[in-house]
C-alpha cells in the first residue's frame, strides 16, 4: 500500500511526500513490518514549470500581436504597390524607346512579384489572426473559371505552354460561395503548375462528384507535365514557408506560403486538397469543395 501527498508550507517550499507500507504475506495491520517515507523538495521544479508556462503565454501573445498588426496593415501596404503597378501600366501605353520599354517591363515584373509576396504574407497573417472571413455570393461558375484561365493565358504563352480548361457535363452554372477565395486557390495552383513546367501542358478540369437539392460537390484538378514532387515531400509542401527543397526556392522563387494559404482557405470552405505526383512526369493537384446551388 502506498500514498502520495503534496504540501506547500506557508510562504515556503513545496514538498512532495511518498509513503510506502511494507506488509507481510497476509495484508493486515498485524503483519505490518515497516514504513518507508520519502520527502522531496519540488520548489525548483514547480518554479521552472511556472516560468515555462509564462514564457509560452508571452510568446503566443507576441505572435498574435504580430499577426493582428500585419492583418490591420493589409490595405495600407497593398495600396502603394497597386499604385506603382497602375502607373507603370500607364507609362507602358505611352511612346517609349525600346530601352525605356524594357526597363519599365522589368519594373512591372518586379512590382508584380513583390505584390504577390506581400499578399501571401498578409493573407497568411490574417488567417493566423482569425481576421479572414469568407463572403458568400451568387456567381456564374463557368464564366468565373474562364476568367481565371484567361488571366493566366499570357504567362502560359510566354513559356510556350498549352493551358486548357475542361468543364465536364452537369456542372451547375450558378453557385453560392466566395468567388474571390476560390479564384485565389485556383490561381495559386495553376500559377505553380506554369512555374514548374518547362514544356507540355497544364490542364484544369472540374467535374461534379455529387449533388443534392441545395448543394453540389465539385472536384477541381490541375494537372501539369512539370518537374514533379518526390513522395516524401508531398505533404511537406502544404506547410508554411515550405517547398520541395531549398534549390526550388533559389531557382523558381516564392515564399512557400501559397499552398499553405490554399489549404487553409479550402479548409474554411469545408473542402479538402491533396496532390498526386511523380518526379519527372508532373503533378496533379486535387480540390474538392461543396458549393450551394444558386438561383
Amino acid at each position: 500500500m502506498s500514498a502520495r501527498l503534496t504540501r506547500k508550507l506557508r510562504e515556503g517550499p513545496v514538498w512532495s511526500f511518498t509513503t510506502g507500507l511494507m506488509l507481510g504475506s497476509t495484508p493486515s495491520i498485524h503483519n505490518l513490518r515497516r514504513i518507508v517515507g520519502i520527502a522531496e523538495d519540488m520548489t525548483d521544479r514547480k518554479r521552472t514549470l511556472e516560468e515555462m508556462e509564462a514564457a509560452k503565454a508571452a510568446a503566443e501573445a507576441a505572435n498574435r500581436a504580430k499577426s493582428e498588426l500585419l492583418a490591420n496593415m493589409s490595405h495600407e501596404i497593398r495600396t502603394p504597390m497597386n499604385g506603382i503597378i497602375g502607373m507603370t501600366d500607364l507609362l507602358l501605353d505611352t511612346e517609349l524607346t525600346p530601352e525605356q520599354g524594357e526597363y519599365l517591363q522589368m519594373v512591372k515584373s518586379s512590382a508584380d512579384s513583390l505584390l504577390t509576396i506581400i499578399s501571401d504574407i498578409l493573407d497568411f497573417s490574417k488567417i493566423e489572426a482569425g481576421h479572414l472571413q469568407l463572403h458568400a455570393t451568387s456567381f456564374d461558375l463557368r464564366k468565373h473559371l474562364e476568367d481565371v484561365i484567361k488571366g493566366l493565358a499570357i504567362k502560359a504563352r510566354s513559356k510556350g505552354l498549352e493551358l486548357l480548361l475542361t468543364i465536364h457535363p452537369g456542372i451547375p452554372t450558378s453557385v453560392l460561395g466566395d468567388p474571390t477565395r476560390l479564384s485565389q486557390v485556383l490561381i495559386n495552383l495553376v500559377g505553380n503548375a506554369l512555374k514548374f513546367t518547362e514544356r507540355g501542358e497544364v490542364v484544369v478540369e472540374v467535374r461534379k462528384e455529387g449533388e443534392s437539392d441545395t448543394v453540389a460537390l465539385l472536384h477541381f484538378s490541375v494537372r501539369d507535365t512539370g518537374i514533379g514532387i518526390p513522395l516524401e515531400k508531398q505533404q511537406l509542401i502544404f506547410d508554411e514557408f515550405s517547398q520541395a527543397d531549398s534549390s526550388t526556392t533559389r531557382r523558381f522563387g516564392g515564399t512557400g506560403l501559397g499552398l499553405a494559404i490554399s489549404k487553409r482557405l479550402v479548409g474554411m470552405m469545408g473542402g479538402q486538397i491533396w496532390v498526386e505526383s511523380e518526379v519527372g512526369r508532373g503533378s496533379t493537384f486535387h480540390l474538392i469543395v461543396s458549393l450551394e446551388l444558386g438561383p
